[in-house]
């Protein structure tokens, strides 16, 4: 009993003593203890950055497209791709524009059908992002890469294809579409001759990175003449303002028996929104021989038959009208 009474003096001794100080302890430790509660429940999770802006050019970041080029494109994307994934070729084909039908396809939908297995050989999800928009053309690039949603990811890589699309403002106030890279045909019909050969210019096909062109060559001579064979320099080019560009398939060869025509389509490197223009076809070493040496014959012999040739000239089309 007198154990008891003793404790309970010496508790309240102690608390007469240190109370205060306890006191304000619980209610500090409290205060904190509501903050990091607060804290805790209402702390704003960040956002994550993204640069992912598909209406601005990546060409020009300071360039964008309205709001109704825009939606327009994403509409007629999200369209054609749909198509393309169940298999709808023809409605697909339907959608692009019949110049793209024409001079991207030759008006064939299994040749259609082909590119876009190229592009999308299983069911794929896409993104758009506006790339570039030269004149009247709107060009986007379209990425098709695989529902991982589906597929999952364990033991896969990452791959994805791409390619240009390309919406022009048509007279009726819609869009035409154009896939495939493609941009657009022009007429040339531009023609140079002399006395041996007659070099006729009639079309154009312009597509994203390049721009090919059909010629006709026609000798007007009894002898053989050689525009193209990889000996010498300069056979064939493309004048741009600044510059010259050489023909992509710098294999081919260019050779006419005599009286003999032909028609080809000869292609070079050139970017559409690159802000330069073609100016003409240059082809620049023409050789009109007594025979052809053969492709196999050596150095020696060709440059002597060169030496010796009937006549030697260059001769320039203009390409733009």
């Amino acid at each position: 009993m007198q154990l008891g009474i003793e404790l309970r003096l010496k508790i309240r001794h102690w608390l007469k003593k240190y109370g205060k100080i306890l006191f304000f302890v619980i209610i500090v430790w409290s205060v904190i203890f509501i903050v990091n509660k607060f804290l805790r429940d209402y702390t704003i999770k960040p956002v994550p950055n993204t640069t992912y802006t598909p209406s601005v050019s990546v060409m020009n970041p300071n360039e964008k497209v309205s709001t109704k080029v825009q939606a327009t494109a994403e509409e007629l994307i999200k369209e054609y791709v749909e198509y393309c994934n169940n298999g709808l070729y023809q409605k697909a084909f339907a959608m692009l524009s019949e110049d793209c039908q024409k001079y991207a396809f030759d008006n064939d939908v299994e040749i259609f059908a082909k590119h876009v297995l190229e592009k999308m050989p299983v069911p794929k999800k896409y993104s758009i992002q506006n790339y570039s928009n030269y004149d009247k053309y709107y060009i986007y690039e379209i990425k098709y890469f695989d529902d991982f949603l589906t597929t999952g990811l364990t033991g896969t890589e990452y791959t994805y294809t791409t390619e240009k699309m390309i919406l022009t403002k048509n007279s009726n106030g819609g869009y035409d579409m154009a896939t495939g890279n493609y941009i657009a045909h022009e007429n040339v019909n531009n023609v140079a001759e002399n006395e041996y050969l007659k070099i006729d210019v009639k079309d154009k096909i312009v597509k994203y990175s390049t721009e090919t062109y059909q010629v006709k060559f026609t000798n007007r001579t009894n002898d053989v003449i050689v525009i193209a064979d990889n000996f010498a320099d300069n056979e064939v080019s493309l004048a741009l303002t600044g510059e010259y560009r050489n023909m992509e398939n710098t294999n081919s060869t260019i050779i006419l028996g005599p009286g003999d025509s032909q028609t080809l389509w000869i292609g070079f490197m050139k970017f559409v929104d690159d802000n330069d223009q073609a100016q003409s076809l240059l082809f620049g070493n023409i050789r009109v021989l007594e025979s052809y040496y053969g492709k196999d014959a050596t150095a020696d012999i060709k440059q002597s038959a060169i030496d010796n040739a009937i006549a030697k000239f260059s001769m320039s089309i203009p390409v733009n009208n």
